[in-house]
């Protein structure tokens, strides 16, 4: 038997080709969009509708949201309390959800168990009924959540950050206390006729994909109701950012939220992946140049990032942090110190085939069977790219240069155009 020398490291393998998986595309009878990714043993099948039926397409606020999470509370032919018996019973779930863009639903459920729920999956969709009890239940829910959520220092930084960086948009359209009692059965009947068909929504399908399987779909999604199309308005992005720093006092706080940010570009853009690796080295993993400085040098905070987060209609570039109390603007000055750096000086090598790893590692684990590449596949349908943009980011990973970096750093960089949001102690 061969003897393992433990003082001998393993050899590092350098990975030049990740296996980015094709999917299945096609249209359902009532002309409904699928995507469809089959594999792996485990007999599951996950399936996930997207709908045009976020807040970018209400004036209303909460409508949207209300609407979607509701879709559980009962339909024509069964109360709320039968629908979760019904799923529970056969060892599935389901899931809403909801963001700016969009309205999510989907089921997750044994392969053999499909033919039974999906029907029912359907008719809360199509048939809901939004029973006044009910949405006097969630309302009231709701408001002690939004009363105990804006005591977060978090909330208040993150709606902050999206009124000053989108100004007069859909996205900055926060919430107040006195929404929620606007809302009425009629306002979400009204809102969810318009919006959920098979006009306005796609297809997810992961996981163990048979062919009994898509016949069930075709048999229950396939035939969904179909009506207009919504089309949200593409509006101006206005937002400017203050030369002060926004700073909201929070005399209770633990610790002091920091975000910074500014509109950017869209994941469609030429750019966009070099801005997103850029990002990486910035404040993208364990070892970024914000950790190490802010964190390990000067312990200021347990964690900061740096991320581009995407919208429908823009990117928000997006720096977080919690830090200690009192020390928010030493931490902005060395947020724009590292920035500047990136600006001024190419990284070296050595930095460079660290990040190259690390995002090569992270985009492996992102695609290591169906359920993990769900939120990959999301995003191809969210923000209408193919599946392409993976071999370019893959590609782009292993042959980006410093000096690339540091261009792309120069062009979006612009601290004239960089929000600033401080909620905490003073």
């Amino acid at each position: 038997m061969e003897t393992l020398n433990r003082k001998n490291p393993p050899v590092i393998q350098q990975i030049t080709n990740i296996n980015i998986p094709k999917l299945e595309k096609g249209f359902l009878g009532n002309g409904i969009p699928y995507s469809a990714l089959s594999g792996g043993s485990q007999e599951f099948v996950y399936m996930h509708l997207t709908f045009n039926a976020g807040a970018l397409y209400s004036n209303q606020k909460l409508v949207g949201s209300f609407t979607n999470n509701m879709l559980t509370c009962g339909t024509r032919n069964h109360t709320a309390q039968q629908i979760a018996d019904t799923f529970d019973f056969y060892g599935a779930e389901i899931q809403t959800s909801c963001n700016p863009d969009y309205a999510n639903i989907s089921l997750f459920c044994l392969n053999k168990y499909a033919d039974k729920l999906l029907p029912l999956f359907c008719e809360i969709i199509s048939e809901s009924v939004f029973p006044e009890s009910e949405l006097k239940i969630a309302v009231a829910n709701q408001k002690y959540k939004w009363t105990e959520d804006h005591e977060s220092t978090k909330i208040l930084a993150k709606e902050a950050l999206m009124n000053q960086t989108f100004a007069n948009h859909p996205y900055s359209r926060s919430a107040q206390l006195s929404d929620f009692d606007k809302l009425t059965v009629d306002s979400l009947r009204d809102f969810h006729t318009k919006h959920y068909n098979s006009n306005n929504c796609q297809l997810i399908i992961v996981g163990y994909i048979t062919n009994d399987v898509m016949k069930t779909i075709e048999s229950t999604i396939g035939q969904m109701k179909t009506g207009k199309k919504v089309i949200a308005d593409n509006v101006e992005i206005g937002g400017t950012a203050s030369i002060k720093p926004l700073i909201i006092i929070k005399d209770t706080a633990v610790q002091t939220s920091l975000r910074m940010g500014c509109s950017t570009i869209k994941m469609q853009h030429p750019d966009y992946i070099r801005l997103h690796i850029l990002l990486t080295v910035l404040g993208g993993y364990f070892g970024s140049r914000l950790m190490s400085n802010i964190r390990e040098e000067k312990g200021y905070t347990y964690g900061i990032s740096s991320t581009i987060v995407m919208y429908k209609q823009a990117g928000l570039l997006r720096i977080a942090s919690e830090v200690k109390a009192g020390f928010a603007l030493q931490v902005v000055d060395e947020i724009k110190k590292e920035m500047q750096r990136l600006k001024d000086e190419p990284i070296s090598n050595e930095e460079l085939n660290l990040v190259r790893n690390y995002m090569t590692g992270e985009l492996i684990q992102q695609f290591d069977g169906p359920l993990l590449s769900f939120d990959q596949i999301y995003k191809t349908v969210a923000y209408g790219i193919d599946m392409s943009y993976y071999t370019d980011l893959q590609n782009t990973i292993q042959t980006i240069s410093a000096k690339d970096l540091q261009d792309t750093a120069n062009k979006y960089f612009d601290f004239d155009r960089l929000a600033t949001v401080i909620v905490g102690k003073e």
